[in-house]
């Protein structure tokens, strides 16, 4: 059981994923950047590093004798990693892309849809958005940091059901540089809204990726956002 102290400090950490074991990696300026989350069971782990101090190191410290190194976000319990991925043979040939689609969840025009939304979002605000379709352990890993040239004005979205089918489909690798435009509570409604199972079975995983990221841009254009706008989606 963590102490307060802990949980706050965890608590206060941005919301990241990314399928690869929790070893971090340097985003831009800003520290060690959490990449983690690995799908065990159909149970989500995550680890957030960064340049802590006081209780933040404290709670850290706390978190990774618990947890063999892993925060489970969505719970209490916590399991072994599993082994990290690093395939870069996943990745597309040719010129670089914004949307890799490994899972086909996306027909050709949505994908062309997208490109153009996240390059509109890119030129207008500085943010690189950037979609992942995947099943752990099928997934570049590792190799997308490179590819994409992630650092922390960056958003990666990720969408992956686990293993078991079950899991929220969305997930974000967020940069430490937009935690205050879009703070945690932001990242956990938008994955309340559109990446249950429930929307999924009756809207399909492309529309949950477009709606995420539809209202990503907005939020980003609007500067700031907390709740999932009511005037989009469904």
């Amino acid at each position: 059981m963590l102490s307060k102290g802990a949980a706050a400090a965890v608590a206060s950490c941005i919301v990241t994923y990314l399928a690869a074991p929790a070893q971090g990696f340097t985003a831009g300026g800003a520290g060690a950047l959490g990449l983690a989350a690995q799908r065990s069971n159909g149970v989500r782990m995550q680890l957030v590093e960064d340049s802590w101090r006081g209780d933040r190191r404290d709670a850290l410290k706390a978190v990774t004798a618990a947890a063999v190194g892993s925060v489970l976000l969505a719970g209490s319990a916590a399991e072994a990693r599993p082994e990290g991925v690093n395939k870069p043979e996943l990745l597309p040939k040719g010129p670089k892309v914004e949307v890799i689609d490994l899972m086909n969840y996306l027909t050709s025009g949505q994908e062309k849809r997208l490109t153009n939304t996240v390059q509109r979002i890119e030129k207008d605000t500085g943010v690189k958005v950037r979609i992942l379709t995947q099943r752990y352990p099928q997934t570049p890993g590792y190799a997308i940091k490179d590819y994409w040239n992630v650092d922390d004005k960056s958003i990666v979205l990720i969408a992956d059901r686990g293993a078991k089918g079950t899991a929220n489909l969305l997930n974000f690798n967020v940069g430490e540089g937009l935690k205050f435009q879009l703070p945690n509570a932001f990242w956990t409604r938008l994955q309340s809204k559109y990446g249950t199972g429930f929307f999924v079975r009756d809207n399909g995983e492309d529309q949950a990726i477009i709606l995420a990221i539809d209202t990503i841009a907005y939020c980003l254009k609007q500067g700031y956002c907390v709740d999932v706008p009511k005037e989009l989606g469904l």
